[in-house]
């Protein structure tokens, strides 16, 4: 998986969970009469963020569409996403090509399988970020801090929620053009979600067959690599790549 892909899995990550901490006890209803678009957008918000408080477990199937210059053409590629809290996580890229991504604290282990071919990345500060909004503490002000926020309400029964996200800041916009999520409005929860980044390049993942709170193995996020496979260190944290591949002991 390209550094690109990485870090989208991360993005990815940060916008499911990315809301904003309650300010009441009650539970938000963003359909409610006669509230003011801010209103509306502001119970949405806290609506899914009261979903995001339970959340022990999360497992899905998902669909990741990419569109990018350097693809000859629109690529699809489909697996399962695991997550355990407080900071467990695994992609399970199955088609086209066989992936495994494995996210532990501030370590991420990308394996290619059919290259034998591993990466073992230090995340620091951006799985930081990721894992406390999956872990459902804070100020999770982030969305309407840093973006715009434009909220489509459903058009019909069964139509998701859609939040349109516009960067505030430069130094957002340098690497992000938009971004948008749907949340299902029985579940409250984000199930699709598109953004574009500042080159043109745009990758949509949806998920599906959510299953929360579900128990899921603790070997799911062990990754034992075979010995022929060969590794090498990236360092994100510091934004400097490591020693070139070598096989492992």
């Amino acid at each position: 998986m390209p550094m690109k892909l990485r870090c989208t899995a991360l993005l990815v990550l940060l916008a499911l969970s990315a809301m904003p901490a309650l300010a009441a006890p009650k539970v938000p209803d963003p359909s409610a009469p006669g509230l003011s678009g801010s209103q509306r957008l502001q119970a949405l918000l806290d609506r899914v963020r009261l979903e995001q408080q339970k959340l022990k477990t999360l497992e899905a199937r998902f669909v990741q569409h990419q569109e990018s210059s350097m693809l000859a053409a629109p690529e699809d590629s489909k697996g399962v996403f695991s997550y355990a809290s407080p900071d467990r996580v695994r992609w399970e890229y199955q088609q086209p090509s066989p992936i495994t991504v494995v996210i532990q604290g501030d370590r991420m282990t990308t394996w290619y399988r059919d290259l034998r071919r591993a990466d073992l990345v230090k995340v620091g500060r951006y799985s930081n970020q990721v894992l406390k909004y999956l872990g459902a503490s804070g100020n999770m002000q982030t969305l309407v801090d840093y973006f715009t926020v434009k909220l489509s309400m459903p058009a019909k029964k069964g139509d998701a929620y859609r939040l349109e996200l516009v960067p505030r800041y430069a130094r957002i916009s340098k690497r992000l053009k938009s971004m948008t999520i749907w949340v299902d409005p029985e579940i409250f929860f984000p199930t699709r979600m598109q953004y574009v980044e500042a080159d043109g390049d745009t990758t949509e993942y949806e998920f599906r067959d959510l299953k929360k709170n579900a128990p899921i193995p603790a070997d799911r996020f062990v990754l034992n690599l075979p010995k022929d496979v060969k590794t090498r260190t990236i360092d994100l944290g510091e934004g400097k790549e490591g020693k070139e591949p070598k096989s492992r002991p």
